[in-house]
């Protein structure tokens, strides 16, 4: 995190040199002015210098994060959500999960709440296994791949942010709905997800 520029800004007016030197008030002035405009615009890093950077934060993230889950083990899911999948899966209707996560990581947690067997999740798309991941279509469309489905069939998007739903509107779904209070798109939020199969099987689906 960066600290607050006049934290900074303090801490170097006051450091020792500055301090004990005697110098004219316009002086010392411009020398506050230098100082300012050093930390408010710090020099920008080279892409090549950032890139690695960007990667070592991602995999240390990664790590972390696949520790907790498999330390943790018992994770709570969504109220309803195990409602909602008993009930598209009685009729037949195939559900994927596609997420901001990486696939490996998404795994993790799906083995973690039990959906990992027959009969709960027929795709799961993480972030990285796309080239075009949300708000773009491509991790819908890879779903409707990966359930055997045809560029033509009819998908509906249950959306929990604003990327969410734009992901699902540009891939063609036949409806977005959404479950989160803060999301403009789609019909009125829930607060229980199993009350979203009535909304889902209202659409027809192959």
């Amino acid at each position: 995190l960066r600290p607050r520029p006049c934290g900074r800004l303090v801490h170097a007016v006051d450091d020792g040199p500055l301090r004990h030197e005697v110098a004219s008030p316009a002086a010392r002035v411009e020398r506050t002015v230098g100082v300012l405009e050093h930390h408010l615009h710090p020099p920008r890093l080279a892409p090549e210098v950032v890139r690695p950077l960007v990667t070592a934060v991602h995999e240390d993230f990664r790590t972390r994060l696949l520790a907790s889950v498999r330390l943790v083990g018992n994770i709570r899911v969504q109220p309803g959500a195990e409602t909602l999948l008993a009930e598209l899966g009685a009729q037949g209707i195939q559900v994927a999960i596609d997420t901001e996560l990486d696939g490996d990581v998404a795994a993790a947690f799906i083995r973690a709440v039990g959906w990992s067997g027959p009969g709960k999740l027929d795709a799961l798309v993480g972030a990285d296994e796309v080239l075009v991941p949300r708000p773009g279509p491509g991790q819908v469309e890879e779903a409707r791949r990966r359930c055997g489905l045809g560029a033509g069939a009819r998908v509906v998007k249950v959306a929990g942010t604003a990327a969410d739903a734009r992901a699902g509107i540009l891939a063609g779904c036949v409806a977005v709905l959404s479950w989160v209070p803060d999301l403009a798109a789609g019909q009125a939020p829930l607060e229980d997800l199993g009350d979203l199969a009535e909304r889902l099987l209202g659409h027809p689906l192959p």
